[in-house]
């Protein structure tokens, strides 16, 4: 080529960036006469991609013209390498922040399990008067799904319906996930019914959450539905509509279901799915089926399997097979407290009493690692998280003095009710 201009300079300097040729990419460029943005941006992304994150943040400080395409893919990248710190503290220096950028920073947090940080970014941003994105509002409202946050959750839909994102399919998707996840089932149907051109993504989103809040009936309904409208089902629908019939006891219809992932679709079963039918026969009370299941699928089997059946075990009076789904998870989980406890109480219901001491033993043997449980409750938009004798929340002592209050109420009701004549005093102790 006689003349090569900075346009040909910069295609060829793509064409190795596409390609994985990083160091040939950076030769390109320490040879180029004359070197426009779109070079540097070019090289910057390209060491994004690579996973050269200090490389690209060492060619963006020395970056004589920043534009916002720069400081984007540098924040951008942060966000990726996990650098969220680096990340926010570049964006505050960002001269004139768009909403792309805003929307890398909001992502960049949720994505890396801030999701307080997501949502208090993206407040900022209304504040500052930025248009919000459809990609904007798809990360805050999983930022609100992380957290479970109900309250929020609404007003969030509510700001995108006052900005006409109502039709977007990608941001319904995402709010009906979000309100599946969040126990508002009422609003994921509303928000369903009002799109005008679901994908299979929206179809398997309320096939999920139909059946995760006990409508197994009705997430068969929204699955031959979606066949009828012309989306095939892939493995996600297969596995929403067989949750709804475990849930729901309806062990035929998952049976036929199960059957015709192959058959009908060439699906091969995945562990999800094999681990569902464990769970429905399970529940049903056809326990050896369950462990045929368990044995002959194309997979070994994890602990999930094991404590599926032994619940089943336990459930329905099997504790011969109990104690051998015990076994095995006590192989894979020799250390874990829970795994113990349901060993300990299979066997003492099978009455193996030797086995019940021995497994204390082993328990005060080892440092078994517990799995801290917790409940949350969600108050004008902020979760308030307690374990048990938790003495860690801010507010304990007003909690405290609260409980005591309600105690005291709830001796001088019931020293009332003894009192009583009518036989409701003999019901309640």
């Amino acid at each position: 080529m006689d003349a090569r201009d900075s346009v040909s300079w910069n295609v060829m300097m793509k064409f190795y960036v596409e390609n994985k040729m990083i160091e040939n990419a950076r030769d390109l460029f320490d040879r180029m006469p004359d070197r426009t943005s779109v070079s540097w941006n070019t090289m910057i992304m390209g060491y994004i991609k690579s996973g050269k994150t200090d490389m690209a943040l060492k060619l963006f400080v020395v970056m004589p013209d920043r534009d916002v395409v720069s400081w984007t893919a540098m924040i951008t990248g942060l966000c990726r390498a996990s650098r969220v710190d680096d990340a926010r503290r570049l964006f505050k220096q960002m001269p004139h922040a768009n909403a792309v950028s805003w929307s890398s920073i909001v992502s960049g947090f949720q994505q890396n399990g801030f999701a307080y940080e997501s949502l208090n970014v993206f407040r900022e941003m209304l504040l500052a008067g930025i248009q919000p994105t459809s990609h904007l509002f798809t990360s805050a409202l999983s930022a609100c799904a992380d957290l479970a946050m109900v309250s929020v959750s609404e007003q969030v839909y509510c700001q995108l319906l006052k900005r006409g994102f109502h039709d977007n399919t990608h941001v319904g998707n995402a709010a009906i996930s979000t309100f599946v996840k969040t126990g508002n089932f009422h609003y994921a149907r509303r928000v369903f019914l009002g799109l005008d051109k679901p994908d299979r993504v929206t179809w398997n989103a309320m096939i999920t959450g139909y059946a995760q809040n006990g409508y197994g009936l009705e997430a068969m309904m929204i699955f031959h539905q979606m066949q009828k409208a012309q989306f095939p089902p892939d493995g996600i629908s297969y596995m929403g509509v067989l949750h709804g019939c475990s849930h729901c006891g309806f062990l035929e219809e998952g049976k036929k279901y199960f059957r015709s992932m192959k058959r009908d679709y060439g699906i091969s079963p995945g562990r999800e799915h094999f681990s569902t039918m464990v769970d429905l026969y399970a529940r049903a009370g056809h326990i050896q089926e369950a462990y045929t299941v368990i044995l002959e699928m194309p997979f070994e089997p994890t602990t999930i399997f094991w404590r599926t059946l032994l619940n089943g075990c336990r459930i329905w009076g099997d504790f011969e097979l109990g104690v051998c789904a015990a076994e095995q998870i006590l192989k894979l989980e020799p250390y874990n407290s829970s795994a113990c406890l349901m060993a300990i109480n299979i066997f003492a219901l099978a009455g193996k009493w030797n086995e019940v001491a021995e497994m204390r033993r082993h328990m005060r043997g080892i440092e078994a690692r517990k799995e801290l449980g917790c409940s949350w409750i969600d108050i004008k938009g902020k979760n308030h998280l307690f374990t048990t004798r938790d003495e860690i929340h801010p507010e304990t002592d007003q909690i405290f003095r609260i409980i005591e209050l309600l105690a005291y109420d709830i001796v001088r009701y019931y020293s009332r009710l003894e009192g009583s004549t009518d036989g409701w005093t003999s019901f309640v102790i």
